[in-house]
């Protein structure tokens, strides 16, 4: 390697969140309701592209006006009053002049000219000492979103091109990543984004390289340059010299898991001593259960439906469900598919009749949000009623905390079903599943399990809520503890719940798909896992190689524990003494806790 390589050659300590190697170049991904690249223009295109951003303009001036003098509206209050200064920021301040000027001094698409304009805008407001006009930065946001709304609906005539790209962003929506991976890049960095985000474990579904914790990315990145995302490592690495690039490429073949499968997955697979562990797989789209049915998946234990919702919010019709819902239900075939309603926040959904929670996480969303807004949620479970015709279809309400929230959906299923009877409409009958993952599902899990037909065990929520820690942030990792006595303590009163009403229960999340934590499950009463495609062939691996009796056991030993490094160490103790062969190399050197 040469002098010149050496100091331009960047290695960044990184977060693997999806194993794998991904070489190529830099495409930044920005906004965070919804996506949108930076596109270099030809100089042929700048006038198209002005356009677009004048249309959009027009579009959101005639929205504020309809606001602003809306009958409902008392004119002398300031509510009213906003909309007149939105106006005034995109007819009499030099906001769109300056967009424009980006266009055509950087010959880059009008969404990221807007990005550029209003950071500006904001960073500036920010810094203002007077802590109300300090707030105003808030105008600055929602005349930008509302912008980027408009140019939504109005495609740019510039090509994208993902093939070869590492896509780099803040952070991604699970819809970003089902959209992006059919145009094929190679690689995800982002500055947020744990090992049990929706993004990550899409990630690792897709065998996308990924690595997060990377602070002021366009700061760090520049578009274009080409970069390595060691997955496997956990770094990146910026200007890559020749001979890194041909390390890499080596070292990434090296790494990869062969193709060739044993006949013997197509068979069920049961412990040592002869108990059935149904093995379901959690798939987005029907080519992802293909592969899992082949590496020995008994059906689909987890579909996402809201990966059907487009990135800028627009949620699939009726007769579009449907047809998705159908497709993934004749893949699975008799093993069946567990399809989980919207598990959305209401600010993922398109439109402005919101405003933006200060804790999503904690606000309007899941059940909660299809219980609130009726709409979407009728609409699918028509569409769920009328798909299961012939299909092997049950429903998942995600996130629920108490009986009410399964009566009333029941209520509304009921509802729905009358409807469609009286129209003629030919309907199945989907079974009804409760997903239990936050603390008041668990401690109410018995009255839920009489209500329902099963239940779901969300691991990596569960975790998250009744430890308060969000998976997301970097800064808390170390009391992200899935070891936790609080967390196995919750699990196993979940399981005790489901086996006194006689129903099964599904556990999905990484815990699901970790060799390491398995036998524990196994050991609290867990007979169906659901996990994504790449963990299935190493829990088939180990379920075959344990007994119940020895996971019994197992979790007596660690009963008594206080903490969770006390946990891990107890388990890794006991796989090393007893079933070393069962883990893939390193697994038991990495922390669980």
């Amino acid at each position: 390697m040469d002098q010149a390589d050496l100091k331009s050659e960047r290695r960044l300590p990184a977060l693997a969140v999806s194993r794998g190697i991904g070489i190529g170049h830099v495409v930044f991904l920005h906004g965070e309701k919804r996506h949108f690249f930076r596109l270099d223009l030809d100089a042929a295109d700048i006038e198209t592209e002005c356009s677009r951003l004048h249309s959009a303009v027009e579009a959101s001036v005639r929205q504020l006006r309809s606001l602003a003098t809306n009958s409902d509206l008392d004119p002398t209050q300031p509510v009213s009053s906003i909309f007149g200064v939105h106006l005034l920021m995109m007819e009499e301040s030099s906001l769109i002049e300056k967009i424009e000027t980006i266009i055509g001094d950087q010959k880059v698409n009008a969404e990221w000219a807007l990005k550029i304009v209003t950071d500006q805008y904001r960073d500036r407001q920010i810094s203002v000492e007077d802590t109300q006009l300090r707030e105003k930065y808030l105008d600055i946001e929602d005349v930008s979103e509302r912008l980027l709304n408009a140019l939504d609906g109005s495609p740019s005539p510039a090509q994208l091109t993902y093939s070869g790209a590492v896509i780099v962003a803040r952070e991604l929506r699970p819809s970003t990543i089902m959209e992006l991976t059919r145009s094929n890049p190679v690689a995800l960095i982002t500055e947020h984004g744990g090992w049990t985000s929706h993004t990550s474990i899409l990630a690792r579904e897709f065998k996308l390289p990924m690595a997060s914790g990377i602070k002021d990315l366009e700061q760090v990145f520049s578009h274009g340059e080409e970069v390595i995302v060691d997955g496997i490592n956990g770094q990146v690495i910026l200007n890559p010299s020749m001979e890194t690039i041909k390390h890499f490429h080596t070292f990434g073949s090296e790494n990869i898991v062969s193709d060739e499968l044993p006949t013997e997955l197509a068979k069920p697979v049961r412990t040592i001593d002869g108990t059935s562990i149904a093995i379901r797989a959690n798939v987005d789209i029907p080519e992802g259960y293909q592969l899992a049915k082949y590496l020995g998946a008994e059906g689909i234990g987890l579909f996402r439906s809201e990966s059907l919702i487009s990135q800028s919010g627009k949620i699939p019709s009726e007769d579009e469900q449907i047809a998705a819902y159908r497709q993934m239900a004749e893949v699975a075939g008799e093993s069946g598919v567990k399809i989980r309603t919207f598990d959305v926040g209401i600010d993922q959904l398109g439109g402005d009749n919101h405003e933006p929670e200060r804790n999503p996480s904690l606000g309007l969303r899941s059940i909660r949000l299809s219980l609130t807004d009726t709409t979407h949620f009728r609409s699918q479970i028509r569409a769920i009623l009328r798909a299961t015709v012939g299909e092997k279809i049950d429903v998942v309400l995600p996130m629920v905390s108490g009986v009410s929230e399964v009566l009333r959906s029941k209520a509304i299923i009921a509802e729905e079903r009358t409807r469609l009877e009286n129209e003629g409409t030919p309907i199945g009958a989907p079974k009804l599943g409760a997903m239990i993952e936050v603390p008041s599902g668990v401690l109410t899990a018995r009255e839920i399990a009489r209500k329902v037909d099963f239940l779901c065990l969300g691991t990596n929520d569960l975790v998250q809520y009744l430890l308060a820690v969000d998976r997301d942030n970097d800064s808390v990792a170390e009391w992200y503890q899935t070891l936790h006595p609080a967390v196995i303590r919750a699990i196993s009163e979940v399981l005790a719940a489901a086996a006194d009403s006689d129903i099964p229960v599904v556990v999905c999340g990484e815990m699901a798909g970790s060799a390491f934590y398995v036998p524990i499950l196994i050991g609290l009463g867990a007979r169906e896992l659901s996990m994504n495609v790449n963990s299935i062939r190493q829990i088939r691996h180990l379920v075959s190689g344990i007994t119940i009796n020895e996971s019994v056991a197992l979790v007596d030993t660690i009963k008594s524990s206080e903490t969770a490094a006390e946990t891990e160490q107890i388990l890794r103790e006991f796989y090393l003494r007893n079933w070393i062969g069962l883990f893939p190399a390193g697994l038991l050197n990495s922390k669980h806790r």
